[in-house]
């Protein structure tokens, strides 16, 4: 439910309880006789008279039947008849009231459960429609009318009057939300030097043109003078002749409150202090006008708070709404009621719909007297950018046209250095791996069994051999020692053999006993390496995937990073949504702990906020829920992006956040419970 409506039902509630009720003070005998002046009025008629009377007391007992509901709604209805005159648990009153009620309710009692139901706020067409009801109900029983008509009449005119009151609020957020964007469009020109060199080139023609406008006016005057009045008409265009009139709204010949007089302004002061001047005049008239709109908002929507209910009547509303409009430059708006007798119904509604006109030009009228001090147009704003890239893309559409060639021979190189980087470094090292798992095959070997095999078989006949030439030995033996590494019967024999290593390299067995060592060191180095390639094919699958990880990774970071950019780019203004609530929150949270809280003396809502305060909550709480739209709301728990990443949220975030922003928003929260709100909200989003 949106501020606007729950605002309507509020209002509604608190008029059918504060006016309702207590403004009919008929007696019983009352009651009686103009219900039989009714039934002989209406005996009298004849039975050829039209029959508009009883199809207009239809509408309205239809219209006062749906309202109702609504009055009836939720806590604060629900003592609406015990307050009531009418009402009485004596069984002599009670046949009469429960008429009463029946025919102005339709028969629906409050509950007590304390439910609402779904608050609709009736469209403006609607709202005249039903004044222009109650107007012709009035008038087609004029004598005879029965309590239960008026009093459904009066339901449909305390309806109607928090239509406009609600209607009122709206127009007024209408203007808080562009004022907000033009505030933070003028913040951020007033950042540097830079900042204000761009904004003064983008201003530059409007400012070249009004400069032109004063310059041909002044040499215009100065032609049409005569006598001494061409001295007077030179001096002007003296004055006109000067960069410092490129700034108009510095120049005003009547300066208000908060005008800078140029006669203040230093004539030293460059075209860059200037522009600061002007961007923070700007500001402080958007300042000044954000605390009208405050002030107003925050006086609209405290007029029902529990314990200011007195202020909720229907000639306070219309009064309050009248002062707005007449604020904002209307005229012809109804007049004070302050100081008048208490208006009939008719009279009311005659009243109301007057104001219903007029409340629709609230925002316009508003907008309009900020409109100077707004942002520049979308034209003046975006001419330089548009002009930078037109010409950007005609330098580029050149230098592309005149390296056609060679931009195709760079494209199709970076798609080859592509193509073989996944291909080599992702692609095979990854189909290896399949082919391990799947197959069985081998991508790392270093040596082949066979070939150790066949070297140790070599090293055993070699050794058999030469042992035979120094005594009987059992070749069995022989090759079981050597197969275990022992090599002592070939090692005894050079060890003789190295004692006259010169002659027994020529004539004795030196050379053969070396070369049998030599072939043991290779069975050894074989060995070891197929011990080498045991425990790489044991990590074989370790090795593959491990030899991807750097190409896998740097691929993944840059489709993050695109990807990333990408959806930033698509994004639009949803893309600073956390960043917006975070900012909006932080003012939210200064806002309440500046508040003291202090109150009128006669106020016995001890710490309510005020109503200045009251409004720019509420104005920033439009701007949060403007930017919360973006929040996701599925079932299950999703995520957000922020600047800082993927955020989890809760299922039903959008929900959940929008029930603190009522909360927020309520009047009747004192400003101790609205900064515990803000609190449990930092509490349960991560994204604040």
């Amino acid at each position: 439910m949106s501020f606007v409506s729950e605002h309507y039902g509020n209002v509604f509630r608190a008029l059918a309880l504060n006016t309702m009720s207590p403004g009919l003070q008929y007696q019983e005998e009352q009651t009686v006789a103009t219900t039989g002046a009714a039934t002989d009025s209406d005996q009298a008629a004849p039975e050829s008279e039209p029959t508009t009377r009883d199809s207009t007391n239809k509408r309205l007992a239809q219209r006062a039947f749906d309202l109702s509901t609504l009055v009836l709604a939720g806590s604060s209805a629900t003592n609406l008849l015990q307050q009531s005159p009418q009402y009485s648990p004596s069984a002599e009153s009670g046949k009469v009231d429960d008429a009463v009620n029946q025919e102005a309710f339709g028969g629906v009692r409050p509950s007590a459960s304390g439910v609402r139901v779904a608050v609709t706020i009736p469209s403006l067409s609607s709202i005249i429609s039903d004044l222009h009801l109650v107007r012709s109900s009035l008038a087609d029983n004029v004598g005879a009318t029965a309590l239960g008509q008026e009093r459904a009449a009066e339901l449909i005119l305390m309806s109607a009057i928090a239509g406009i009151h609600a209607y009122t609020v709206e127009q007024l957020l209408d203007s808080a939300l562009p004022l907000s964007i033009d505030m933070d469009y003028w913040n951020a020109q007033d950042d540097g030097a830079l900042s204000l060199a761009i904004y003064f080139i983008q201003s530059l023609p409007q400012r070249l043109v009004s400069w032109g406008v004063r310059t041909a006016d002044a040499l215009f005057s100065y032609v049409t003078s005569a006598g001494t009045a061409k001295e007077s008409a030179l001096d002007h265009i003296r004055a006109v002749m000067t960069s410092r009139l490129l700034f108009p709204e510095l120049c005003a010949d009547k300066v208000s409150k908060r005008h800078i007089r140029m006669s203040r302004i230093p004539e030293s002061a460059n075209i860059l202090s200037l522009t600061r001047r002007e961007i923070r005049h700007k500001q402080q008239q958007l300042a000044d006008g954000q605390e009208r709109l405050a002030e107003m908002l925050g006086s609209l929507s405290q007029v029902a708070v529990v314990g200011r209910s007195s202020r909720a009547t229907p000639e306070a509303l219309l009064q309050q709404v009248s002062d707005i409009i007449k604020a904002l430059g209307h005229s012809d708006t109804a007049s004070s009621t302050t100081k008048q007798p208490p208006l009939s119904i008719g009279q009311m509604a005659q009243s109301a719909e007057q104001i219903a006109i007029l409340v629709q030009g609230i925002s316009t009228q508003f907008n309009e007297g900020i409109r100077i001090y707004c942002r520049p147009s979308l034209l003046a704003r975006c001419w330089m950018p548009t002009l930078v890239c037109v010409v950007g893309a005609r330098s580029l559409a050149l230098y592309v046209a005149g390296h056609r060639k060679d931009i195709e021979g760079w494209t199709i190189d970076a798609v080859a250095v592509a193509s073989n980087y996944v291909s080599q470094y992702i692609l095979a090292p990854l189909r290896s791996a399949y082919e391990t798992i799947r197959y069985g095959t081998h991508t790392y070997s270093v040596m082949t069994e066979d070939s150790l095999r066949s070297d140790l078989r070599s090293l055993e006949d070699m050794v058999v051999g030469f042992t035979e030439r120094f005594g009987s030995f059992d070749p069995a033996l022989v090759r079981q020692r050597v197969e275990s590494g022992d090599l002592s019967d070939v090692m005894r024999v050079y060890a003789r053999e190295v004692q006259q290593p010169f002659r027994n390299a020529v004539f004795g067995d030196l050379v053969q006993a070396m070369l049998i060592q030599v072939q043991k060191v290779k069975v050894d180095v074989g060995q070891t390496m197929a011990a080498l390639d045991k425990l790489l094919k044991s990590n074989e699958l370790n090795f593959l995937l491990l030899s991807t990880v750097p190409a896998t990774l740097s691929v993944y970071v840059a489709a993050r990073w695109l990807f990333t950019r990408v959806a930033w780019w698509l994004g639009g203004s949803s893309r600073y949504t956390a960043t917006s609530i975070q900012s909006t929150m932080r003012d939210i949270d200064r806002l309440l702990n500046i508040d003291e809280g202090e109150c009128p003396a006669d106020d016995n809502d001890c710490n309510r906020l005020l109503a200045s305060t009251q409004g720019r909550l509420i104005c920033l709480t439009h701007y949060l829920r403007h930017h919360a739209a973006a929040l996701p709301n599925s079932a299950s728990a999703g995520w957000l992006g922020t600047s800082g990443g993927w955020l989890r949220a809760l299922p039903h975030t959008r929900s959940l956040f929008f029930q603190d922003i009522r909360d927020l928003e309520s009047a009747q929260l004192t400003g101790f419970q609205k900064r515990h709100v803000v609190e449990r909200m930092y509490r349960t989003f991560r994204f604040l």
